[in-house]
């Protein structure tokens, strides 16, 4: 069904009500952002999704995009499609699904980012989340920008979050090859390991990444883990804080949880495949992590992962979240 002018006005209306709402409950729960202006939000459509997004990547890539390509066996050309086709390929997948996000990698390194809804999406979303519930799209609108106004306010107010999620990405980018010997030793790795009783995205990634590579990620996902956890505690602590002016925290949080149970079929095994399990994965592990540090020791201990870099908890803390607290509290 096509969206006529009138769903994007309301949109469009839902979408100021929720950014004004969700600015000053994610300040309130987050002790971020105080100096920070007024929050504001673009609706675009998939096709702006996906350009602005492409932008982006080659802000990050196109410093190594010669020394990539000149690393390769293949003949340029060969390489410079394959990874264009693939990275359009996944763009274009996910722009049907995304419905909003904190963009913190601007073209030019402009910063800061900016918050961008998908149009389309969240109107789609609304329509499926009406065959099955009451649940209507202001509940929808709220609970995603609240989310991705908690990630503006982890990269606009901590000074060092930016700098060092992109030192990384560089890094890890540094060390990315497009080897025919090594996609075959991959390839051979995971038959070896559906031999044993199958595998899942992490099997895929260490096929094929380089020891700094794998290290890199490992550092990423603990990262990510944090902030996407973090997206949604800031749901869940802001809706708490609007209940006052009339918002049901429970409802916020059925139509994004209806929303993710939602996915099935080849969709949710395309997604797989593409790395969106562990996504699902970040939300849960983090969300846990910070759930249990703010209960057992208060939520102003777990703001204390802001303070520098070396605060972001380890793989290993993420899973014993009273062995980070008696590490950074002991520093």
């Amino acid at each position: 069904m096509r969206a006529t002018g009138e769903d994007v006005r309301r949109l469009r209306g839902q979408v100021a009500d929720a950014v004004a709402l969700a600015d000053r409950a994610s300040r309130d729960v987050t002790e971020l952002g105080a100096d920070l202006g007024p929050a504001d939000a673009r609706v675009v459509g998939r096709g702006e999704w996906i350009r602005s997004n492409l932008q982006s990547m080659r802000y990050l890539t196109d410093p190594f995009a010669d020394a990539l390509l000149s690393r390769s066996s293949l003949p340029k050309s060969v390489s410079a499609k394959a990874v264009g086709m693939q990275v359009g390929a996944i763009f274009g997948f996910l722009s049907t699904r995304v419905l909003g996000q904190y963009e913190v990698f601007l073209p030019n390194g402009r910063t800061p980012g900016q918050l961008t809804l998908v149009g389309p999406n969240l109107l789609q979303a609304e329509r499926d989340l009406a065959e099955e519930t009451d649940i209507d799209g202001t509940d929808l609108v709220l609970g995603v920008v609240l989310h991705e106004l908690g990630h503006r306010l982890q990269f606009e107010g901590v000074d060092w979050l930016r700098g060092h999620l992109h030192a990384i990405i560089t890094t890890y980018l540094a060390e990315t090859q497009i080897d025919p010997d090594r996609l075959k030793s991959g390839l051979s790795q995971l038959k070896s390991r559906i031999g044993q009783g199958g595998l899942d995205v992490r099997d895929v990634l260490e096929a094929f990444l380089s020891p700094e590579q794998a290290v890199q990620m490992a550092q990423a996902q603990a990262l990510m883990s944090v902030l996407e956890g973090h997206g949604n505690i800031v749901m869940d602590w802001g809706v708490e804080v609007l209940a006052d002016d009339g918002v049901d925290p429970s409802r916020v949080r059925t139509a994004l949880n209806r929303r993710r149970s939602s996915q099935s079929g080849p969709g949710r095994l395309v997604g797989r495949a593409l790395g969106m399990a562990m996504k699902a994965e970040q939300y849960a592990v983090g969300e846990q992590f910070i759930a249990e540090v703010a209960e057992r020791h208060g939520r102003d201990t777990f703001h204390r992962v802001w303070e520098r870099p070396e605060h972001i908890p380890s793989p290993d803390e993420l899973e014993d979240p009273d062995a980070w607290v008696t590490r950074i509290t002991a520093a």
